[in-house]
């Protein structure tokens, strides 16, 4: 009775999908493997590197930022996250004489990080530095008035 059976493909195997033989063609297969080598040798950088301290007064972060100016740091502040983000662009003139060509390059970076925070800060006694490639921010906790019991 089992010889009347058609025989069944292992769903997870390769050759089950419908669309296994096309991908295999050399056109596709070329577009996946520009695909893989773009994502493999990609210069796309992950965002910098961020510290979050916490004491009981406050919150102090610590953001990486090595070859970043000043004027290109944007911090913004509200009641229970910070948005650090980091805006890049250089540009670049190359002329040539001899074969008469001008070229210019323009990069454009821009990195972003959002750290959210379980007590709400009291964004007015913030304070930031930039010195050697490190952020240090320092968010004041907003805190609560003390009721006291009457008798």
């Amino acid at each position: 009775m089992d010889e009347q059976l058609p025989e069944k493909k292992d769903s997870h195997s390769n050759e089950a999908s419908p669309f296994f033989h096309i991908f295999q063609d050399r056109p596709f297969r070329n577009i996946l493997e520009t695909i893989d080598q773009f994502f493999q040798n990609s210069n796309l950088k992950p965002g910098f590197k961020v510290n979050v301290q916490e004491d009981v007064d406050k919150y102090i972060i610590y953001a990486e930022l090595p070859g970043v100016k000043k004027n290109q740091i944007d911090i913004h502040i509200l009641e229970r996250s910070i948005t650090i983000t980091v805006n890049r662009s250089e540009s670049e003139t190359i002329q040539n004489d001899k074969a008469k060509s001008y070229t210019k390059i323009h990069e454009y970076e821009k990195a972003s990080r959002t750290i959210p925070f379980y007590h709400p800060i009291h964004s007015k006694n913030a304070k930031a530095k930039y010195r050697d490639g490190l952020l240090t921010i320092i968010l004041p906790k907003k805190s609560g008035k003390k009721l006291n019991l009457e008798d």
